[in-house]
């Protein structure tokens, strides 16, 4: 399966209909899509599948229930089966109904999530990966449970209540992801990484079953940076097994450079595709990869009509149709490989040498300033400030709080994975079922991020371990420029003169000029739109701030990014027929 949402009903208690009818509606919005359903005493599950991934995502036991999941688990060690997630799935089902509920789950390093249903215990499981990157969101009222893979779900479910929390708004606008299993919704919570939601009789208990914090591993530096590749070569193959061909994302950094690397080298057919600005290191140096590995790639140039669509671009969707022409015949869904975690947990992009220093210190209130500032308190009414301002910095306390360990860099850095990462494709699955795109994302793979998360953290500061870690693959690949990070290892390498990076200059004058006109048009748009939060966001600076950006005066998107967050959920909570409660 690709999307699921379901409910669960108390003792004494039924699954109202016009739920049921909700779920069913909203699962998906792609028209030609028909929900495969599950029902069980108390228990409901619709699904849809893209078929992108190979195998059955879902298991029917009659009056024993029945079992769904999204992705794949890529089960390891002895309960491996070579990839198939059919039968991780049946290991998994068994699993969660034994003594040890958690044996198959501990022994997954894919991405994924599902919930299973035992239908003679009417006890269910909702569970996701160990990162936490393919979400469950749940909601818990007096009489039943409601949850889905996608949170556009249950806004759109009447049972399920849209209370604006004020918490889970400014952690979005300030840092672009709500913190711990907070949402934009008071009561809507986000799974956490390597939790399992268990559902018995009248009680809902939530668990644990990965932790990613803890003590160190004894290795040398030299032998972690060859278990590094082998787990890293091991989750390639996993993924493409005998596939033979891949298609994959590749810019002029690093991240998509290896995965096509290790594609390459285990003999594949790699097709890449590259989306940049003419004359940037993006454009320019993945050209040269594919030059030295031999790869078909086609170049896609960003302009001022199609900067903002990211890697739905037409043309992208073009390719896609070229590549994949016998699976499109066939109605299934492309796969595609994508670097997504590779920066953050392997380069340590986030992470300074002050934020490090300020962390060992116990200064961790100075190392939360050095990484986030809070929101633009500009655009907000004088009156909401009071509430508004430490909200921020509060969530990134308390999260640093529950990471144990005795390195306090790697704290920090697990801080950014379990809240930064684990939400970072969370937009992808929302739109899953428009896009019907799934990724391979090896740098997810939870082996590779066990061999490298258990390391010390001065390792991988900087790029360091990352440079040393590429070493071992056989194509060369630092050999050729790559687009290196502001601070970090940087590039020595000869390369064109002239070329645009992507932390300058990167766009043309066109394309900055785009981008402010559609975040000013935005800003007018929030304006004249019949709900807005007047008692948070003032009116006469959006307006102002639209006005100039609009001309060109000066850049204010920041404020109108900022205004359109508070915006947009509170306009869900009052299309939900309550008033919007600020919490």
């Amino acid at each position: 399966m690709t999307i699921f949402c379901g409910a669960y009903a108390f003792p004494g208690h039924e699954l109202p209909q016009a739920l049921l009818d909700d779920l069913r509606t909203h699962v998906s919005r792609f028209p030609a899509d028909r929900p495969l359903e599950f029902h069980g005493k108390g228990a409901y599950v619709a699904s849809v599948d893209i078929q992108a991934f190979a195998g059955s995502g879902s298991i029917d036991h009659g009056a024993g229930g029945f079992a769904v999941l999204a992705g794949e688990p890529l089960l390891t060690g002895e309960d491996a089966n070579g990839g198939r997630r059919d039968m991780d799935l049946v290991r998994i089902s068994a699993t969660l109904r034994s003594a040890t509920p958690y044996a198959a789950l501990r022994r997954a390093s894919g991405t994924f999530c599902g919930v299973d249903y035992d239908g003679e215990g009417r006890t269910m499981t909702v569970f996701v990966d160990k990162c936490g990157v393919r979400p469950v969101y749940v909601w818990a009222g007096p009489q039943f449970v409601v949850f889905a893979s996608a949170l556009r779900i249950l806004e759109a479910v009447a049972a399920v209540p849209k209370e604006f929390d004020m918490r889970g708004v400014t952690e979005i606008a300030a840092l672009g992801y709500a913190l711990g299993d907070r949402t934009p919704f008071r009561n809507i919570a986000m799974l956490r990484a390597g939790e399992a939601l268990r559902l018995a009789g009248g009680s809902v208990q939530r668990e644990l079953y990965w932790r990613w914090d803890g003590p160190l591993d004894d290795i040398g530096y030299e032998a972690a940076t060859r278990r590094a590749y082998d787990t890293f070569i091991d989750a390639i193959g996993r993924r493409q097994r005998t596939r033979g061909v891949a298609a994959a994302f590749l810019s002029g950094g690093l991240d998509s450079r290896v995965i096509v690397g290790g594609l390459a080298a285990l003999g594949n057919d790699v097709h890449t595709v590259n989306y940049a600005p003419d004359g940037s290191q993006d454009q320019v140096f993945a050209q040269l990869v594919a030059d030295q590995l031999q790869l078909a790639h086609k170049q896609i140039e960003t302009n001022a009509t199609n900067v903002g669509q990211g890697y739905r671009k037409d043309e992208v969707n073009a390719w896609i149709r070229q590549t994949f022409p016998e699976l499109l015949a066939a109605g299934k869904a492309p796969v595609l490989w994508s670097g997504d975690g590779g920066s953050v947990g392997l380069g340590y992009v986030y992470m300074t040498p002050q934020i490090v220093a300020a962390m060992e210190r116990g200064a961790t209130g100075e190392a939360i300033n050095l990484f986030t500032r809070g929101v633009p308190q500009r655009i907000f009414r004088r009156s909401a400030l009071d509430q508004i301002a430490n909200l921020t910095f509060q969530g990134v306390t308390e999260e640093l709080a529950a990471i144990e360990g005795p390195d306090q860099g790697r704290r920090f850095q697990l801080f950014l994975m379990l809240n930064d990462q684990r939400r970072h494709l969370a937009k992808h699955f929302e739109d899953i079922d428009r896009e019907r795109i799934e990724f391979h994302l090896p740098f997810f793979d939870a082996d590779f991020l066990d061999s490298v998360l258990r390391l010390p953290n001065d390792w991988l500061m900087a790029h360091r371990f990352y440079m040393d870690w590429m070493e071992h693959f056989p194509n060369a690949l630092s050999s050729i420029p790559w687009q290196a990070y502001p601070g970090h290892i940087p590039c020595t390498l000869p390369s064109p003169p002239g070329l645009k990076y992507q932390w300058d200059v990167y766009y043309d004058k066109k394309m900055y000029a785009q981008m402010r006109r559609t975040q000013a048009k935005n800003g007018y748009q929030m304006l004249a739109a019949p709900r807005f939060p007047d008692r948070l966001i003032s009116r006469g600076t959006l307006r102002l701030a639209s006005l100039l950006t609009a001309l060109g005066v000066r850049d204010y998107s920041y404020l109108i990014k900022t205004a359109s967050v508070y915006c947009h959920y509170w306009s869900r909570g009052q299309e939900d027929g309550r008033k919007a409660k600020v919490s």
